[in-house]
């Protein structure tokens, strides 16, 4: 049982070391915080345009801390999980919520 645990922990460290966050020494790293930034004024602008309150999000699966701080920090929109959970609840399909200029 323990060597099980052991080895599921050691697959979820791989994974997580392949999930990884965006390094400032990229070459592309200011195009993703450029792309995370207008994913952000486009977040803004939907939620605002229906009349929802930040607190209002929670009800897609969205702690309003984790929402305050997509919309605060850009850099807080990390996860193809968020975005997809972000369309949801604008009722829009995922690539919609990608199409930005």
């Amino acid at each position: 049982m323990q060597y099980a645990k052991l080895a599921a922990s050691s697959q979820h460290e791989t994974f997580n070391n392949l999930m990884q966050r965006p390094n400032k020494d990229s070459i592309y790293y200011h195009e993703f915080a450029n792309l995370q930034t207008n994913l952000r004024n486009k977040i803004m602008v939907l939620r605002k345009s229906k009349g929802l309150v930040q607190e209002d999000m929670a009800s897609y699966e969205l702690s309003v801390r984790q929402y305050q701080r997509m919309e605060r920090d850009p850099s807080a929109i990390s996860s193809l999980w968020q975005l997809f959970k972000i369309a949801k609840a604008h009722s829009i399909d995922i690539k919609e919520l990608l199409d930005i200029d």
